[in-house]
């Protein structure tokens, strides 16, 4: 093996196992985390990925008590 040798990179995103063969490490706001194309953030990613909890519902409309 010599300097021009590059080992073969997984398709598969290390975080979620997704098929993103292009998947990197980009920096956002100090922190480095996995993009599948350096656009979409990983799934399984804690800082930016998809929410495993529930949002909590937020009401805009103020309800009145009747007389």
């Amino acid at each position: 093996m010599d300097l021009l040798d590059v080992p073969a990179r997984s398709a598969a995103c290390p975080g979620c196992g997704a098929n993103a063969p292009a998947w990197t490490r980009v920096t956002v706001d100090g922190l480095r985390v996995l993009a599948h194309d350096a656009d979409v953030f990983c799934p399984k990613i804690r800082h930016f990925g998809a929410s495993t909890q529930p949002a909590p519902v937020v009401s805009l409309v103020r309800l009145g008590v009747a007389a």
